[in-house]
């Protein structure tokens, strides 16, 4: 399973000022930022400056495959398209609307996974669903309040990682268990995670272990879980916003 993680920081030089917004980090793809510099947005895919010509305010960036990704805004009037795929030569081959209030992205074989937090899930459109799963040409799959019976109230997806095949791992408040998602058979096992945990931003999980950072209770530090076995280990610290 891929390892992703995004930061958001100010670095400052003599000879500008750089502001990067947003990150992914691939096994398979490299590393890909969105930026500005000199109050312009870029994009840079493996060292290469990139312009597509979109605006957005609030960036998210994602791998899709070795050649695209995908750029999105976090908030939407519901009557713009908020969601690009965009090549390595910067040019934009689709877009749709994503929704308001997007919180989180995770992209697999399977689509393009969205978690949303509270002003959109109380607000409009299809971000009322707290997660939903888009094909690439932005039709939904899966809507998880409509599709799920037995599951928990999505008021914040806090932080959203892919499983194996078609499976995603969230992490949403307010009870804040992990929680491990099967497409394929619409079913959903929760994790009981400790005290210590809740409320974190970023989530990675490879094999048995789950790892955590920038909780309520310990900003910016790092957590491995033994998922389900109660064994928790601080493994570091990272300074600055980290989000998955």
């Amino acid at each position: 399973m891929e390892v992703v993680t995004s930061t958001f920081y100010s670095i400052v030089s003599e000879r500008s000022r750089i502001q990067l917004m947003d990150a992914d980090w691939s096994d398979r793809y490299g590393w890909l930022v969105v930026q500005k510099r000199h109050q312009r947005m870029e994009c840079v895919a493996n060292g290469v400056v990139l312009h597509p010509d979109v605006t957005v305010r609030v960036p998210i960036i994602r791998w899709v495959d070795s050649e695209r990704f995908l750029l999105a805004d976090a908030r939407s009037d519901g009557s713009r398209h908020n969601v690009f795929l965009v090549d390595l030569y910067g040019k934009v081959q689709h877009s749709f609307c994503g929704g308001d209030g997007i919180e989180d992205i995770a992209v697999g074989k399977e689509g393009i996974w969205i978690g949303y937090f509270d002003e959109g899930v109380f607000g409009k459109g299809i971000s009322t669903e707290g997660l939903v799963l888009f094909r690439l040409d932005g039709s939904p799959i899966f809507n998880c309040h409509s599709h799920l019976t037995d599951r928990p109230m999505i008021i914040d997806c806090y932080a959203i990682c892919k499983g194996r095949s078609s499976t995603l791992w969230l992490f949403p408040y307010s009870d804040f268990s992990l929680i491990h998602l099967d497409l394929c058979t619409k079913a959903m096992k929760r994790y009981e995670v400790p005290e210590s945990l809740r409320g974190s931003t970023a989530l990675c999980v490879r094999g048995n272990y789950a790892y955590f950072c920038n909780s309520y209770h310990a900003k910016e530090e790092l957590y491995s879980w033994d998922i389900g076995k109660g064994r928790l280990e601080k493994i570091g610290r990272i300074r600055g916003q980290l989000g998955d």
